[in-house]
């Protein structure tokens, strides 16, 4: 009997230690679920109006969020993983990853649209640091040239974006392209004049900070990369 009263108390021990170890990894797992659920997943094209929470064009848009649009205000959102631009008029629409949500009623069109790539910068440090491209809607292998087409957008975003003011294009000896292109709403397209399957380095220019930020890029004929969101933090 004491025999088995010992083991029921292992085994109480042992459910016991389980369970200490369980419970980390499930708020970890908790916590994870939590980052997903506000991963960006969509991008403000066009805006007219007013909406709560209030937004701005060329800014990501996270999952699990629920946009009101005010009477005759206008917004169109490029939703990342379905690669659609869908314009809205009034009404509410909710932001998923899976697509976008809103009455038939409020829906003006349906478009495809660009399927976004983003390349991650970070500022830390002596020098900035250029990370590989995350397909937002295709998972692919990092490289280290952005591609982007011919005449596609380049949207800036993270902690850093309200700081580039203009960028330069520099081919692959670093002989000046394009000068001081001016970066307005977060953002700057290409015009379509470099040839492409050529690399270039494009050089961004930040406010408060001496050495530009330059991040090699591709040009492409795909339309598919018509849009290259550089995420500078």
């Amino acid at each position: 009997m004491q025999v088995a009263s010992d083991r029921s108390g292992v085994m109480t021990k042992a459910h016991s230690l389980a369970a200490l170890i369980l419970l980390p990894a499930m708020l970890c797992a908790g916590s994870a679920r939590a980052a997903d659920s506000n991963a960006a997943a969509a991008l403000v094209m066009e805006l007219s109006g007013v909406t709560k929470p209030v937004l701005a064009v060329h800014r990501e848009v996270a999952s699990g969020t629920q946009i009101a649009i005010a009477r005759g205000a206008h917004l169109s959102l490029l939703h990342y993983a379905t690669c659609s631009i869908v314009s809205f008029s009034g009404g509410t629409v909710k932001v998923t990853e899976q697509g976008l949500e809103a009455a038939e009623a409020n829906i003006e069109s349906r478009q495809p649209g660009p399927c976004p790539h983003t390349h991650k910068i970070a500022l830390a440090g002596p020098g900035a640091l250029g990370g590989g491209i995350i397909s937002r809607s295709i998972n692919r292998e990092p490289s280290q040239y952005a591609e982007v087409a011919t005449d596609g957008l380049i949207v800036i975003t993270g902690a850093r974006a309200a700081s580039a003011v203009s960028a330069d294009v520099l081919d692959s000896n670093r002989m000046l392209v394009a000068a001081e292109i001016p970066i307005q709403q977060e953002s700057l397209r290409m015009n379509g004049s470099l040839p492409p399957r050529r690399p270039y380095f494009l050089s961004i220019h930040l406010r408060g900070r001496n050495e530009p930020v330059e991040v090699p890029i591709s040009i492409s004929t795909s339309n598919t990369k018509g849009l290259l969101i550089l995420q500078l933090e």
